[in-house]
């Protein structure tokens, strides 16, 4: 890390447990992150609330991992619609997409919906040759070999959502992945009501009157972004 070892001892106290649980970092020992980290060179950045950290056509060289904070994954068409493809929490890794790729060109922004810390790691660092010969680095690539291949399966079903002709059946598939996810009909979701438009590509307008229809149906009811699904247990 650039700002030095003492630096680095006491980026690892705030974040040890974090780190741990990233899946990055599978399978590499608590006392191998320090080696690891300073070997990496990784940096870390914090940004307020609507910053940007980068958009459509930046060059994205690094993986992102957002250790504080929240942000959106935003992709938008020629009109300007909005659509958010992503929602990024403590632990998300971000951009390594992109990096990986021959141009590592961004087709998207990201944006904080609050302060936000982020680890930066150069993707070059984590699949190229290490000089040190470090015990850990072969993990590490395995793991973000995986990473990469568990995001083009998240991307398949966000087509599969999207490919959805109604907003009821797109809606019924969003509550369905997040009852799979969650393991309960009762889950809270991370989206305000223009933002969960934007997640599922809809009229605002259109999606708030079919909740309401769904919620008369007794297939549903909620408050604010507090749902319990009835119609999976009939």
């Amino acid at each position: 890390m650039q700002q030095g070892s003492d630096y680095l001892k006491k980026f690892l106290e705030k974040h040890i447990d974090l780190l741990k649980k990233i899946p990055l970092f599978e399978g590499i020992k608590s006392d191998e992150l320090e080696e690891m980290l300073e070997c990496l060179g990784v940096v870390d950045k914090t940004y307020p609330k609507d910053s940007i950290i980068f958009s459509v056509g930046s060059e994205v060289t690094s993986i992102g991992i957002m250790l504080k904070g929240s942000a959106h994954i935003i992709k938008e068409d020629i009109e300007g619609n909005r659509n958010i493809v992503a929602e990024l929490l403590p632990g998300d890794l971000f951009g390594e997409v992109f990096a990986c790729t021959r141009l590592h060109k961004s087709n998207v922004t990201v944006t904080t919906t609050s302060s936000c810390e982020v680890l930066f790691i150069k993707f070059k660092s984590v699949t190229g040759i290490c000089s040190s010969a470090c015990v850990f680095h072969n993990r590490l690539v395995e793991n973000m070999l995986q990473l990469i291949a568990e995001k083009n399966i998240l991307l398949h079903n966000k087509i599969e959502l999207l490919s959805r002709k109604t907003t009821r059946e797109k809606l019924l598939m969003y509550f369905s992945k997040q009852i799979e996810q969650t393991g309960s009909h009762q889950f809270t979701i991370p989206f305000s009501r223009n933002e969960m438009a934007d997640f599922l590509c809809v009229d605002r307008s259109s999606m708030s009157r079919e909740l309401g229809k769904m919620r008369d149906e007794g297939l549903l009811s909620f408050n604010k972004n507090k749902f319990e699904i009835f119609y999976f247990q009939k």
